[in-house]
């Protein structure tokens, strides 16, 4: 605790008490004075009331005797002229030695009333006027000492209860700088520990005064704070679960050089030991060297494995004190690359060949098979069945086409998902598999009805054709952190793990799911109708216990759905 504050409340309070002191006593000095004039006005208009019935100068001395010895105060009577008419002496006063006899005579002759004397009351002099008899005023003198000692009295009285006042106000006042002060250094305390990101420590003060106030402000503003710390753990947390699902490497490190954040991604090209590695070292250099020159730059660095990454750093910006590095595995280049050349290869040869069944069926009807009433009609189903197989050959690709360049972006809305499940259900061929859709009514989702439909349609199909079981579930469900997931699974053979990483490229099929039905491209246009939706598709699999293909997307607003 200050002692200033202790000193100050008790400086208040001594001020307080002597100001009171100064008060009462004036007061006090006041009323006794006014008590005095009261008794001394009070006597002189009986005097004079009773001499003015006074006939003669021997009449009018001896009422003078009688009231000054009755009323113990000195009575002095005078005529028009000022002439005194009484004897010098009254009750042992002398008139000489009245104070301001003068004046009050002159008063007097003035017709008026004349009062003066002691402050405190204790010696008075009065003078007015007799309406008859010889005299035409008179003076008295009052003395009154016993006044003087009771004012003394009270004015001691008065000081000895101001030090009383002053030392329990310096009592109160240090009791009350004590309290305070504690109650604020809680108060610093607490927003010590606000300032240090400790948010536990609550601030309790519930007396209902300023400092109660400002520790109710401070209890408000510590919740708010915590409730927004937590926000942002949130949203780092869905930032990292975001960055965890790049196919970049994403690395934060720091001005000491060490590794304050690295994605999945970052961890699967760089290895778990990111601190230990010989890449991990060169990386070091590298953002020594974007911290020392403050400008984006970009290397490639070779891994053990043989692969090539395209390292891109960014320097720090105001306030920050981490390099972010991104990382690219430019080996996905060159198999984008050769995946771009096999479906040029591919679509071609899924062109020709439909389109070399049909020219052949048309050469042979033109060579005679038409008049060939049985051989017209083979021929011609080949034609209809080829025709439709290029048909659906060139709409998968149509949808391709337009997924990947985005020439129409999707119009999204909040539709009702149980049931586009059910109509995708209920459309897509069983082919003996038992089809279940499990979803929690009243859930919607923000899409694309037709390509929501087409997207679930692929992956039942798929499942249902190549996933060798007999039962496929359409499953959906929100996520914590307020998406929807929707699960195409089935408990068939899984899929190889030589497959797994091809299963979306476009034309691939599996040797042995290569039924001659498929093209290889519905989990191609699955994936880019997905996307086009905002969301990501994943696929879970393992040999002998089945397939999970899963679907997030942007939850919808139920009271949006269409």
């Amino acid at each position: 605790m200050r002692w200033w504050l202790a000193a100050a409340f008790a400086a208040v309070a001594g001020i307080t008490a002597v100001a009171v002191v100064a008060v009462l006593n004036g007061r006090s000095e006041h009323a006794f004075r006014r008590y005095s004039e009261d008794l001394a006005v009070g006597a002189a208009v009986s005097a004079a009331e009773n001499m003015k019935h006074d006939h003669t100068r021997a009449d009018l001395q001896a009422s003078e005797v009688t009231i000054s010895s009755n009323n113990k105060l000195a009575l002095f009577a005078f005529d028009g002229h000022g002439r005194l008419l009484t004897a010098t002496t009254s009750n042992q006063t002398a008139w000489n030695t009245v104070p301001d006899r003068d004046a009050a005579v002159r008063a007097v002759l003035d017709h008026n009333r004349y009062i003066a004397g002691a402050k405190d009351g204790s010696a008075l002099v009065v003078g007015l006027g007799i309406h008859g008899g010889p005299a035409r005023g008179l003076v008295e003198y009052a003395l009154r000492p016993e006044l003087k000692t009771q004012l003394g009295i009270v004015r001691n009285e008065f000081s000895d209860s101001a030090l009383i006042a002053f030392i329990l106000g310096a009592a109160a006042g240090l009791v009350l700088a004590t309290l305070t002060g504690r109650r604020l250094t809680r108060i610093a305390e607490a927003a010590r520990a606000i300032g240090a990101g400790d948010f536990s420590v609550h601030v309790a003060d519930r007396f209902p005064d300023e400092v109660g106030s400002l520790a109710g402000s401070l209890e408000e503003m510590r919740m708010q704070l915590e409730s927004a710390f937590d926000v942002l753990r949130d949203d780092r947390n869905r930032l990292e679960r975001l960055l965890d699902r790049l196919d970049e490497g994403v690395v934060l490190i720091r001005r000491d050089l060490s590794v304050e954040f690295a994605n999945g991604r970052a961890r699967e090209l760089l290895g778990p030991e990111l601190a230990t590695s010989k890449l991990a070292h060169d990386l070091q250099r590298f953002a020594t060297d974007v911290f020392t020159s403050e400008i984006a730059a970009q290397i490639r660095l070779g891994t053990d494995d043989d692969r090539t990454l395209l390292v891109s750093g960014i320097p720090p910006g105001a306030g920050a004190d981490t390099v972010i590095v991104v990382l690219t595995d430019e080996s996905q280049r060159a198999r984008a690359e050769r995946v771009q050349r096999e479906f040029a290869t591919n679509a071609a040869h899924e062109l020709r060949t439909p389109l070399a069944s049909i020219v052949t069926a048309i050469e042979m009807l033109q060579t005679g098979a038409k008049d060939d009433a049985g051989a017209r009609d083979d021929f011609l189903r080949v034609i209809e069945t080829e025709a439709g197989r290029l048909t659906r050959l060139t709409h998968a690709l149509l949808i391709l086409a337009r997924a990947e360049a985005r020439q129409e972006e999707p119009k999204l809305a909040s539709l009702e998902l149980g049931g586009v499940i059910e109509r995708v259900v209920a459309a897509v061929p069983h082919r003996g598999v038992e089809i279940v859709a499990q979803c929690p009514p009243g859930l919607s989702v923000a899409a694309d009805r037709d390509l929501l439909e087409q997207a679930l349609s692929n992956l039942v199909a798929n499942a249902v054709r190549y996933g060798g079981g007999d039962l496929v579930v359409v499953r959906a469900a929100t996520t914590p952190d307020g998406c929807v997931e929707i699960d195409v699974i089935d408990r068939g053979k899984g899929i190889a793990p030589a497959d797994r990483t091809r299963i979306f490229d476009r034309f691939y099929r599996a040797a042995e799911s290569d039924d001659g039905g498929g093209f290889g491209l519905g989990l191609p246009i699955a994936r880019d109708a997905v996307q086009a939706l905002g969301g990501t598709i994943d696929v879970i699999s393992e040999q002998g216990a089945g397939t999970t293909v899963r679907i997030s997307l942007a939850a919808g607003r139920p009271a949006e759905v269409v």
